[in-house]
């Protein structure tokens, strides 16, 4: 810093620059091998080792740039950026700091050598002159030059150039003429997305093609957000008085009560989640926040023993919106409300008092009555109960998805499908809706929530031709969580002449992020076929990814920004015939030199069933890949037609599985 004569506000950059520095220094405590080398058993790069507070030049972007605008900033090097192929850099005009990696390097000079114009605050003047490293003296500014300065700053002459007011005479200029003619890139151009375009996510999100009603719907999925913790959401009043309505239902219900805590016994913490129902118009209908138990710290064997409990497979989620869309049933949708209140809770278990609950006494502790969402059997009680309602209703439980409810009677067929504490109607009839809803509403307190629009996560619209399914706000909140929303789009999600291994660069540092990441992709899939095999290549490396896993994930989320809307489409005509690919990529893995089965299911036309999957034993020959994918497919062929028997569908002929071989 004093060679540099950098401003003392930089301080916190040099102390990094010199850990920087001094982590790839060698030493003799550890036998002449660097810090960096001792951690990751490899010497460091030091090709990019550059002068701190030297100047540098960074390349603007070509955004609203104009021909004759300049192509660099004047900076001074600040440093490097972790995790990202960057510099840091402050402008020397003003001061601003930025990060660039297109940058011109000029190691023997310092652009902060001169004198600070003294009593003005926070304003500075630096004279951009080259003095060599060797000049033990700075330049020293006459006295004339000081006051003159200070008087054009007084009168707040701050840059170059000024803006012209409105009473200024400026001489009359012909507007620049514009073609108005389309421009289309050259024919050799056309697979390729050139890096000189812009691409904001408002290019590639269209909502002209939906249907007012669907339009306003899909465009109030994003209208408020919700917050991610207790401190952002004590600070609006309609989430307090959400959390308020909850605890008020609990105190109602007898959830706990307070008590001391028993010797030896660990208590389980507490979560508030919060989200917003929606009518199917779109506008709010209330504002919910749930106050959940962290079940993780529970011990099996201990506090709990049982926990399984059935939720719907998404593949029968699929198949029963063709079903409904080809036959034209009635989708409607229900939540529970206070769902796990309704479970008896058959063990002992203790929580930390929350925000926001008032304990009577402190040192106390709430000892659970009911189950409370998050504890490990909260889903396989109230499942019990509500298959124990249903049974009493006449609805039969099907063999091969036992989430799923039907009840066939001479005048209407009723299916009932049941995810946790989120439940789909489909029926022939709309009379049976309002009866089976009255029935619930007294034993569960249901919430109506209308025609089904939104279950999971996942979009639905319907319209005359058929029903649409897809996950656009989840794949718009993913790209704005990973900062991608302005990225260059991508054609295809992988490059077709990469072969993921475990060999081949450093390893990434945020593995919780990395598997956290991977995880929103594995859910994406349920309405993106064209990613699954991508997702399952990622999947493989979540013990130990590498940088290179990371950009391929990056890539990823390009191509995703090239159509984040895109999802299943399941036509009203549409004939009942199941068609089944299946296919293997053998010896797809180069670690272990394992096969990669992948199948997919038509129900005539729309797409209900597929997978990518690792095979569990090397495969000696491509044949023998191809019969294990076969076998396979087989399997979840064998389930679908079950399933479409357990829902009194017969098909128009016998299924068939095709094969490349």
């Amino acid at each position: 810093m004093f060679q540099s004569k950098l401003p003392k506000k930089f301080w916190s950059y040099s102390v990094l620059h010199a850990v920087f520095l001094l982590n790839r220094i060698p030493t003799k405590v550890l036998h002449n091998k660097s810090s960096y080398e001792v951690l990751y058993g490899y010497a460091p790069d030091l090709t990019q080792l550059k002068v701190f507070g030297c100047p540098s030049y960074a390349s603007t972007l070509p955004t609203n740039r104009h021909k004759f605008d300049p192509r660099a900033r004047k900076c001074a090097f600040l440093g490097y950026k972790t995790g990202m192929k960057g510099f840091i850099l402050v402008d020397v005009h003003s001061t601003e700091i930025l990060i660039s990696r297109n940058v011109k390097f000029f190691d023997l000079e310092f652009p902060f050598h001169s004198s600070t114009v003294h009593g003005i605050s926070n304003t500075h003047i630096y004279l951009e002159t080259s003095i060599p490293c060797s000049s033990k003296q700075p330049y020293e500014m006459p006295d004339d030059i000081v006051s003159t300065l200070e008087a054009d700053i007084a009168s707040e002459v701050k840059q170059v150039d000024a803006v012209p007011g409105p009473n200024d005479k400026i001489a009359h200029l012909e507007p620049v003429r514009r073609s108005h003619r389309i421009s289309n890139p050259p024919s050799h151009l056309q697979d390729y997305i050139c890096s000189s375009k812009i691409y904001p996510i408002a290019n590639y999100v269209a909502y002209s093609q939906l249907s007012p009603q669907h339009q306003a719907y899909a465009l109030s999925l994003t209208s408020e957000v919700e917050p991610a913790n207790f401190q952002a959401a004590s600070k609006d009043s309609r989430w307090v008085v959400a959390m308020d309505n909850e605890i008020r239902d609990f105190n109602g219900n007898h959830t706990w009560k307070f008590v001391d805590l028993p010797p030896n016994v660990v208590t389980i913490g507490s979560k508030w989640v919060y989200k917003i129902k929606r009518h199917v118009d779109g506008t709010i209908k209330r504002f919910k926040a749930k106050l959940a138990a962290q079940g993780f710290t529970q011990t099996e064997g201990l506090d709990y023993f049982e926990t399984f409990s059935p939720v719907a497979k998404l593949s029968t989620v699929r198949l029963l919106l063709a079903l409904a869309s080809i036959h034209g049933w009635h989708l409607h949708q229900l939540d529970v409300n206070n769902t796990f209140l309704h479970g008896d809770l058959n063990e002992s278990a203790y929580m930390r008092i929350h925000q926001g609950v008032i304990s009577p006494k402190s040192g106390k502790v709430c000892k659970l009555k009911k189950s409370l969402y998050g504890l490990k059997r909260a889903s396989r009680q109230l499942f019990e109960k509500i298959t124990k309602f249903l049974f009493t209703q006449g609805f039969t439980e099907a063999a091969s998805d036992h989430t799923l409810f039907i009840k066939s009677t001479s005048t209407s067929f009723t299916v009932i499908l049941v995810y946790v504490d989120d439940i789909i109607l489909a029926s022939t009839s709309l009379d049976v809706f309002d009866d089976l809803k009255a029935a619930l509403h007294n034993t569960f307190c249901i919430k109506n929530l209308g025609p089904l629009k939104f279950f999971l996560g996942l979009e639905v619209a319907r319209t005359s031709k058929g029903i649409s399914l897809c996950q656009r706000k989840y794949c718009l909140e993913l790209l704005e969580d990973v900062g991608l929303t302005s990225c260059n789009p991508a054609s295809t999600p992988l490059d077709p002449s990469m072969r993921l291994s475990q060999d081949g660069g450093p390893p990434y540092t945020d593995i919780t992020a990395y598997r956290r990441l991977v995880g929103i992709l594995l859910y994406l899939t349920t309405t993106r076929p064209d990613i699954a095999f991508a997702t399952q290549q990622l999947s493989q490396f979540m013990s130990c990814p590498i940088a290179t896993h990371h950009k391929v994930f990056l890539r990823v989320l390009r191509y995703l920004k090239r159509s984040p809307g895109r999802g299943l489409f399941f036509p009203q005509s549409a004939d009942l015939q199941i068609f089944g690919f299946s296919d293997a990529d053998w010896g797809g893995y180069v670690d272990t030199r394992r096969s990669i089965s992948g199948y997919c299911f038509f129900i005539g036309s729309p797409l209900v069933s597929w997978k990518s999957k690792k095979q569990p034993l090397i495969s000696c020959y491509s044949a023998e890949a191809k019969y294990r994918a076969l076998d396979s497919a087989t399997r979840e062929l064998q389930w679908m037609f079950f399933l479409l028997s357990d829902l009194h569908q017969a098909p128009s002929r016998l299924p068939v599985l095709y094969c490349d071989n």
